[in-house]
């Protein structure tokens, strides 16, 4: 009989189920799902990839803005970001870029354009960042080309495909001080084209190269529109102000990202050539010819600065305390005798003179029960807006910081005497007369605000019509009267 021949089934060992058997505790424990093997920080890596290590395999040339020369030649500069604006291309290669951005670098010397093409990454420009250049070719701009009148000369880059050309935004090596010199900076002589923001709404937008100092005063919310080509865009509104004018300064597309780091109360803007729109309140926008400084610094314009900055939210209580010795003002004999219309023309005779004096004033008007049901009995400022509220502390809505309020300057009203008259919200209370007029400081105020409001009706009641002796200061710098002290009569 011939052998069998063995199949190949016979060399495998046949897959038998388990037959265990499966307790109620074991069938209700979820079982473990698998992932895709990629931990969320090389997801966030390939949804979001940063420019490649670059190693320069030549030496360029490092050089001022103002010194570059069109042509041929590896040349790297440092500049700070003026403007940037993006062009979105509808290309469908995959090796294509997917736009450029148009950024305006300037350093203390000159103004250089940059088109920086992109595909995947992400460079997060916003205006005043501090960034470098490597490229192995400069140009100068055609004529009617996007680009500023203050720079003649562009170079085009595309970090991601060339290896010859690289742009770093420096993040960790700035210290806030290279590269902050305004263009046509000339030492010990006023800044050219620098006038006021009035001078710029009453037809100054008109004249080319003009400039205007302004601080931020506060940040609104970021607002997302749909253009007439069907595109997705954002734009902020920044509130800005000087000693002459407010108005508001709107960043559209890739410049709205610089509203997030922007101060309120704290940044100065130099911006240079903006365009104006003023149908209901004046607005400022930036165009492709608008140079911003963000906190410039110069000798000639530091002064300007220091006014800008002292006329902030916040400041005029510090810059009382500082000027004038509250506790030896108020323990002082001896005082000038003004009359509102003494100090309207001592003021108008000397408008750079700090004094004090003493002012006879009649209480004709209290708000205290109206702004108590308006809660608004205590208020503070924070990130440019004023904060309202009937209790002692309150956290901003903007930053969350948890405040101290101070009594509302609006609490007393009309102060008359026989030559003139102060309107409600005019003057800057120190605490102590606060006290002194109100026999309680901000926190029994605030006391008094939770459930007595008999006793808020008889304190307004009992201080109307009261004749009190105003211990005051003048500092220009504020422009305001400062109460120091006072006395009831």
């Amino acid at each position: 009989m011939a052998p069998l021949i063995p199949s190949i089934q016979s060399f495998f060992q046949p897959e038998v189920p388990p037959t265990t058997s499966r307790t109620p505790s074991t069938i209700s424990q979820p079982t473990n799902t698998t992932g895709d093997g990629f931990t969320p920080s090389e997801i966030h890596t390939a949804l979001h990839p940063s420019l490649h290590a670059w190693h320069p395999r030549t030496t360029y040339t490092e050089t001022d803005i103002g010194s570059l020369v069109p042509g041929p030649g590896c040349v790297t500069v440092m500049g700070r970001v003026a403007n940037v604006y993006d062009q979105v291309l509808s290309s469908k290669m995959p090796q294509a870029a997917k736009g450029c951005a148009k950024v305006l670098v300037k350093d203390d010397s000159g103004a250089l354009a940059v088109k920086l093409w992109y595909a995947k990454v992400d460079y997060g420009l916003r205006l005043g960042q501090l960034v470098s250049i490597w490229t192995p070719h400069v140009s100068n701009a055609e004529a009617g080309s996007l680009v500023g009148r203050d720079a003649v000369l562009v170079t085009s880059i595309f970090p991601e495909r060339d290896n010859t050309c690289y742009f770093l935004v420096q993040e960790k090596s700035d210290e806030g001080v290279l590269c902050k010199t305004p263009l046509g900076y000339r030492e010990r002589r006023l800044l050219e084209g620098l006038i006021t923001l009035r001078s710029y709404l009453e037809g100054g937008w008109e004249v080319q190269g003009v400039k205007v100092l302004v601080a931020v005063r506060s940040i609104g919310g970021r607002k997302k529109f749909t253009t007439k080509k069907g595109t997705q865009t954002e734009n902020v509104s920044v509130n800005v102000f000087d000693d002459t004018a407010d108005a508001v300064l709107t960043l559209w597309g890739r410049t709205s990202n610089s509203a997030s780091h922007l101060k309120a109360s704290h940044t100065v803007l130099l911006i240079t050539n903006p365009s104006f729109k003023g149908d209901r309140r004046p607005t400022l926008s930036l165009n492709h010819g608008t140079i911003v400084d963000v906190d410039p610094w110069s000798v000639s314009i530091c002064l300007s600065l220091k006014e800008v900055r002292l006329k902030l939210a916040g400041d005029d209580q510090r810059l009382m305390r500082a000027v004038f010795d509250l506790e030896a003002i108020s323990e002082a004999q001896n005082q000038i005798l003004f009359t509102l219309a003494d100090v309207d023309e001592f003021v108008r005779a000397a408008p750079s003179e700090i004094f004090s004096g003493f002012l006879s004033l009649t209480i004709i008007e209290l708000n205290i029960s109206a702004l108590h049901q308006r809660n608004m009995l205590l208020c503070t400022e924070c990130c440019g807006l004023p904060v309202f509220s009937n209790a002692l502390t309150t956290p901003c809505k903007q930053c969350s910081k948890q405040l101290t309020l101070r009594p509302n300057p609006r609490l007393i009203g009309l102060l008359v005497d026989e030559t003139g008259a102060i309107m409600s919200g005019k003057l800057i209370w120190s605490d102590i007369a606060w006290e002194q007029l109100l026999g309680r400081n901000a926190e029994d105020l605030a006391e008094a605000a939770k459930g007595n409001l008999v006793l808020l009706r008889y304190l307004e009641q009992r201080v109307l019509f009261l004749k009190v002796a105003v211990r005051f200061g003048w500092v220009p710098d504020v422009g305001r009267l400062c109460v120091l002290a006072l006395t009831i009569v």
